[in-house]
């Protein structure tokens, strides 16, 4: 192979001006779908890539693709992730899997390394689970047919999920349908940080990953009946609070009864919100993580048989929307074990680890062979300011993928 070589100074350089936009009087660096900031980051991107002399698209979901055309013509390797963030988030979360797919494209020109496919560079819209309750809408929206018509008239902050596709560039009114099919995809890498401790704990600097879980999530709405916290006897109470209680320590039991498998209910809105009054709503985002699809379907069940019981116990109506359901992906052999091999050619100790968390190639792996690799987390924080990944690591990641890409255009 001829030696590629990293710009490590641009690449982290890239990194930090992608953290300037930043949501006003949020903590850390909050770039949100479909803020103002997430808009003029994806703005200054597309410019980025255009500078590079790729050709840009944005998609029906509202993705966005740089292209660079291959001697022949084949059906492209994608390489990419996403640049919008929780609130409150870091700087490496996403944006890695982006800026540094766009450092690979840049490092293979400048070293006259031409391939034989197409490489596009891909900015999956909205990957973190927002108010509108659908995680990684774009892989979703691009490679299934999971998107529900009816998500587009929720509305959050007064602005509807239809409008919010629209700003991003989006046709929503084109979802429903896989946007791209089986076969039209060679292959599908994602360069991620770890968001865990594992690797930093082994001291090494690279993983290849054996597979992404699946998820379970719906968003629940609880409708109780508010009243005086003081006045209302305890047998004639509807607390809706009481019963999302119950809900949200169920998920904790049914979880730690299936080992390797994660619940969480991260987030809780609760009205009226006082602290004399009997919770009349409250609304919950609810979830459920394995590798192991049956066991999170049956968790899944089990949860909702004992919400509907201690809803029904107290008189309290519970809706479910925004349901989705991820598939946990495992890469297919010949795309792992290449992965493998370039990550112990750069760290000799490299290990294979699963992800517990989600990515957009948990879909892109429904219709293409897709893998991802991962480099260290410090103290394994991630969703959080302290998130920090050190300069040689984010620059031997993309040393890892800008080999693999090479590799995979030779082999597929």
């Amino acid at each position: 192979m001829s030696p590629i070589t990293i710009n490590a100074q641009r690449l982290w350089d890239d990194l930090m001006t992608l953290a300037r936009f930043t949501e006003p009087n949020t903590p850390g660096w909050t770039r949100r779908f479909p803020s103002t900031a997430y808009q003029q980051g994806r703005q200054w991107l597309q410019a980025q890539m255009e500078a590079e002399g790729l050709t840009t698209h944005i998609d029906a979901a509202g993705n966005l693709f740089g292209r660079r055309e291959g001697r022949e013509n084949l059906p492209p390797i994608h390489v990419g992730s996403h640049t919008d963030t929780v609130m409150g988030g870091g700087r490496f979360d996403g944006a890695l899997g982006v800026l540094g797919a766009f450092e690979a494209v840049r490092t293979l020109r400048e070293d006259n390394l031409s391939l034989r496919h197409p490489l596009v560079v891909a900015d999956y819209i909205s990957e973190e689970a927002t108010d509108y309750a659908v995680a990684c809408m774009g892989s979703l929206a691009m490679c299934t047919d999971h998107f529900r018509a009816e998500w587009l008239e929720r509305t959050v902050g007064g602005v509807t999920l239809r409008q919010a596709i629209i700003d991003m560039g989006g046709q929503p009114d084109k979802l429903g349908q896989p946007l791209v099919r089986p076969g039209e995809i060679a292959a599908s890498l994602e360069l991620h940080i770890e968001q865990g401790p594992v690797l930093e704990a082994r001291g090494v600097k690279l993983a290849a990953v054996s597979g992404i879980v699946g998820i379970h999530r719906a968003l629940l709405e609880l409708q109780g009946k508010a009243n005086h916290a003081g006045a209302t006897p305890m047998d004639l109470r509807h607390d809706a609070l009481a019963a999302a209680a119950r809900m949200i320590s169920a998920i904790e039991e049914i979880a730690r009864a299936h080992p390797g498998t994660v619940g969480t209910v991260g987030k809780l809105e609760v009205q009226p919100n006082q602290g004399n009054v009997i919770a009349g709503a409250v609304t919950m985002m609810a979830e459920m993580r394995s590798l192991n699809m049956q066991e999170v379907d049956g968790m899944w069940a089990e949860f909702m048989t004992i919400a509907q019981k201690v809803c029904a116990e107290r008189g309290i109506t519970v809706q479910i929307f925004n349901e989705t359901r991820m598939d946990s992906v495992i890469p297919p052999q010949w795309l792992h074990e290449l992965v493998g091999h370039v990550c112990q050619r750069l760290d000799p100790h490299a290990i294979i680890t699963p992800s517990g968390a989600g990515h957009d190639t948990s879909y892109v792996g429904l219709i293409a062979p897709a893998a991802m690799i991962f480099v260290p987390s410090l103290d394994g924080r991630s969703h959080a300011p302290e998130e920090y990944t050190a300069p040689e690591d984010l620059a031997r990641g993309v040393q890892a993928l800008a080999e693999t890409i090479v590799e995979v255009d030779k082999s597929s």
